[in-house]
């Protein structure tokens, strides 16, 4: 049995303090969250101040900071990629306001898995930004999520890697499209690429990580909101073995229920370093210790509290797992926050 991952050793930068700064509900899917919890009890609360500090990297001098200002801006980015009609124009609503310029968008949709994503440029490098559940097709592939299977051409000292099934069914079903995309906008190994998503975009986006970098694309940085545990301990050691050049920041909120899911009890860990918002930016965030299962952080939240955080998401704007980098983002981060409305379900 593979033992956890122990911590980065991440080179830390000043220690400063955070500037201040549906849509149709189905009662099934929260149901649903229910049923795959299994969540250990969490232990004493959080600090709300914060490090300055670098995601992992092979050579720490070159690493890149966690950006407040940047992780809007790929929240919104995220946003986006709940929207309809992207290529016929950057103008989907407040997300495309709040992130001016994008420009050589291609979407890629499967609609049979609920699997989407889009391409484009912003200031001169490459996008990538992948949608969470958003219909009745999604909230179904949903209850796949916590079945591990093999990752084909995935394995650590000799044991193969396993990740969530439904994960792996809607990566591969657009994974061909998004790189003919890429390179059809001119974004090949030597064009510096960022990749985001929320909740199952957050998911599907790790995959999409290895499998990029593993061909050699330039990936540059990557943030996630919501993201759901995606593969086992396998999988993160291979996961980091082939990123760790990567910065990558997995930003969670203590009031979002979804982050703990498939549970680690089910056989599941983390990947990519935690930087934890105890709710909105204007409490602050702590850099946790890179362990991927830092139990100050996101795993510090109790059961109980995970419970009452699920019931109060029947309110999307109640709910932490919609309101990731607010109040200094405007808008929920789902279909919500679209100029064409649309109803979504409320599972990663």
């Amino acid at each position: 049995t593979l033992e956890q991952l122990p911590p980065f050793p991440a080179a830390l930068y000043d220690h400063t303090s955070c500037p201040v700064e549906m849509a149709t509900r189905f009662a099934s899917s929260l149901a649903l969250g229910i049923a795959c919890a299994g969540f250990a009890s969490g232990g004493a609360s959080i600090s709300a101040s914060s490090n300055a500090a670098v995601a992992e990297g092979n050579a720490s001098a070159s690493a890149t900071p966690f950006s407040q200002q940047d992780a809007v801006k790929f929240a919104y980015l995220s946003t986006a990629a709940y929207c309809g009609s992207l290529e016929s124009g950057w103008a989907c609503g407040i997300a495309c306001e709040a992130v001016p310029g994008v420009t050589d968008i291609f979407s890629v949709s499967d609609e049979s898995v609920d699997a989407h994503a889009f391409v484009g440029r912003l200031d001169g490098k490459c996008i990538l930004a992948f949608r969470g559940t958003d219909s009745l097709v999604g909230f179904k592939m949903d209850q796949k999520s916590s079945n591990l299977v093999a990752l084909p051409g995935c394995s650590f000292k000799g044991i193969d890697c396993k990740v969530g099934q439904s994960f792996l069914e809607q990566y591969q079903s657009i994974a061909p499209r998004v790189k003919e995309n890429l390179a059809a906008i001119g974004c090949d190994a030597s064009t510096p690429l960022a990749v985001t998503g929320h909740s199952l975009g957050a998911a599907l986006a790790m995959l999409a990580l290895r499998d990029l970098v593993s061909e050699g694309y330039n990936v540059e940085v990557v943030y996630t909101f919501g993201q759901p545990r995606v593969g086992d301990p396998v999988f993160a050691h291979a996961f980091r073995q082939t990123t760790r050049s990567v910065p990558l920041f997995r930003v969670t909120r203590g009031d979002d229920p979804f982050v703990h899911m498939p549970s680690q009890t089910q056989g599941f860990q983390h990947v990519g370093l935690e930087v934890f918002y105890p709710g909105n930016v204007a409490e602050g965030y702590s850099l946790c210790n890179g362990s991927h299962e830092d139990p100050s952080c996101s795993d510090s939240i109790s059961s109980s509290s995970i419970w009452m955080f699920m019931l109060q998401c029947a309110v999307p704007e109640k709910c932490g797992h919609y309101l990731y980098m607010h109040d200094t983002k405007k808008g929920l981060l789902s279909h919500a926050s679209c100029n064409s409305d649309a109803s979504f379900v409320l599972l990663p």
